[in-house]
């Protein structure tokens, strides 16, 4: 597998555990990479013999539906071998064989000759990247027989990628619990200081928070017209259309930042765009597609940075990069900041959002300035 097809699958099982709708295009390159007729990531619950798909698109539904009573069997080699289903531990048909020190075991199974052979799989290998609370997420390559078993070296690289993917499922499993314990999210942007904004992709406002909204009713550097969200400075005017427009657009999307002069006080608002996607916006219209963050509404309180690796157990390198993006701007311009390249910064900002148990750069630096009481300089 070639290095730019190994960055491209791992970047999918990464963009997977922040957009659920992101696991069948990975699972799909995790198939293609490792020559499967079928990738299949799932949960096993063994005290109630349950199974729980993730992303099991390549299993047919009568197939599906009959996987519980065909796995849980006592002749099942794969469900008797605890060890190897330690996390982090790499199995496959041979392996089992060489566990039980018994040639063939895999085909004498129910199992086999009932679910597998019937797809046409007569190879396996699987990882177990996670095990928590007596329930396992195991991730499964099935084989047919023409292309032969896994290989030496397939196993090797299967055994670096379950240390990624153990990683993706614990953020994934992080945000979750933050979706369920959180309530509306709604609710929790009207409690920071920072004002935000919705937009659609024509300028219309969808939803602001509590501190938007007063700022939008004063007319303070910016202002409604039409339902659409406006400047009151006219140069400033074009600057937000054309911030809007060029944060839309496929090559342009980084998050950009908009200076705007306001009436009422000295200090000029700053505003930062960030494009959304729609499948990950739960509290909007669907055809929002810019999220505006407003800093700056009143005399700035500078962030302890230092407090950063105490607060999220991070990294120097880490906490240069969160300290960077606190300054505003977009993650290339952060990066530089921080002495480091764009795709390291692609890559700790993804560190950053799991420790710091946010889903987007947007919702980090809102968390970040709550919890360090500040406001960007």
């Amino acid at each position: 597998m070639q290095q730019n097809h190994i960055e491209a699958l791992v970047e999918a099982i990464y963009d997977a555990s922040l957009d659920p709708a992101g696991w069948p295009q990975a699972m799909a390159l995790v198939r293609e990479s490792f020559e499967t007729g079928a990738a299949c990531l799932y949960s096993l619950d063994y005290g109630r013999r349950r199974m729980r798909p993730v992303e099991v698109g390549d299993i047919a539904p009568r197939f599906l539906t009959s996987f519980e009573a065909n796995f849980y069997t006592d002749d099942n080699p794969s469900a008797r071998s605890p060890a190897l289903h330690r996390p982090g531990i790499v199995r496959t048909d041979r392996r089992l064989d060489d566990y039980f020190r018994d040639d063939g075991v895999l085909r004498r199974s129910r199992y086999y000759h009932e679910w597998l052979r019937p797809q046409d799989f007569a190879h396996t290998m699987g990882v177990t990247p996670l095990a928590e609370g007596g329930i396992v997420f195991n991730l499964s390559l099935l084989r047919s027989a023409d292309v032969g078993p896994f290989r030496a070296e397939e196993v090797r690289r299967f055994g670096k990628l379950q240390t990624h993917l153990c990683r993706a499922l614990r953020t994934a499993q992080r945000l979750e619990t933050l979706t369920a314990e959180s309530g509306t999210t709604a609710a929790a942007l009207d409690r920071l200081d920072q004002g935000v904004i919705f937009v659609s992709g024509r300028g219309r406002v969808l939803h602001c928070n509590v501190a938007a909204e007063m700022l939008l009713r004063r007319g303070s550097g910016l202002t409604l017209r039409g339902g659409r969200l406006t400047a009151v400075d006219p140069a400033a005017r074009q600057g937000l259309a054309r911030l809007l427009r060029q944060t839309q657009e496929p090559a342009g999307g980084a998050p950009g930042s908009l200076v705007v002069p306001r009436s009422d006080g000295p200090r000029p608002l700053v505003l930062n765009a960030v494009a959304l996607s729609v499948q990950a916006s739960r509290f909007v219209a669907d055809q929002a597609s810019v999220m505006v963050l407003i800093s700056n509404l009143s005399a700035p309180r500078r962030p302890d940075l230092g407090l950063l690796p105490a607060l999220y157990g991070l990294t120097p390198a880490e906490a240069r990069l969160a300290g960077a993006l606190l300054a505003g701007g977009g993650l290339r311009q952060a990066a530089a900041t921080a002495g480091m390249t764009y795709e390291t910064g692609r890559w700790y900002l993804k560190v950053l959002l799991q420790k710091t148990h946010t889903s987007r750069q947007s919702e980090l630096v809102a968390r970040l300035l709550t919890d360090l009481g500040g406001s960007p300089s």
